[in-house]
């Protein structure tokens, strides 16, 4: 594995789920569920090599953290 690619799940203020990579370029991609942004986000984070996923609450607290090996 080259580098991590960690990602962050996380609630917005208008009602979406947001799926960020943590680091350049920052792209993320937006989804109406937070099972739809967690399932996106370990879906990338299993085909680039692996990292961390963190998951906040809509709050902004830590919901859990889970580090994915490919």
């Amino acid at each position: 594995m080259e580098h991590k690619q960690d990602r962050t799940v996380y609630f917005r203020e208008d009602g979406k789920w947001v799926n960020q990579l943590n680091g350049p370029p920052w792209t993320s991609t937006l989804h109406l569920t937070r099972d739809e942004a967690v399932a996106t986000a370990r879906g990338h984070l299993m085909s680039d090599g692996g990292g961390d996923l963190t998951v906040l609450a809509p709050d902004g607290t830590i919901e859990f953290q889970q580090e994915l090996l490919p």
